[in-house]
């Protein structure tokens, strides 16, 4: 949803014509209710990682943070990836990166076979 959407919306639902400005932090508070913040994602990564290695045989998380508890990385290989690849693939893996255009920052890397 954009914020030009929710002033139609109110103009056409309500009569009442707010400013872009408005519509624009209506929006970024619903977002945060519904998705929480980047802070409040970073803090459930390590039993995201539990789970998905309990629940997913031979899979394999790995989370790092530098010295100050500040996220670096999160490693993730599911066992299921692992097992096709043994037995299956030819041993040439593609690396790609790219940069996250986030408040946040950062940059995504991904390793495929």
């Amino acid at each position: 949803m954009h914020p030009k959407d929710i002033i139609t919306d109110m103009k056409t639902m309500y009569g009442i014509q707010i400013m872009y400005s408005k519509a624009h932090q209506a929006l970024d508070y619903a977002f945060s209710l519904a998705y929480r913040t980047h802070e409040e994602s970073f803090q459930l990564l390590p039993s995201f990682g539990y789970v998905l290695e309990q629940q997913n045989l031979r899979t394999i998380t790995d989370l790092q943070c530098d010295k100050n508890g500040k996220f670096l990385y999160f490693f993730i290989s599911f066992g299921a990836s692992l097992r096709g690849f043994q037995r299956c693939m030819r041993l040439v893996i593609v690396v790609d990166g790219t940069h996250l255009k986030s408040r946040l920052g950062g940059t995504m890397f991904v390793a495929a076979a």
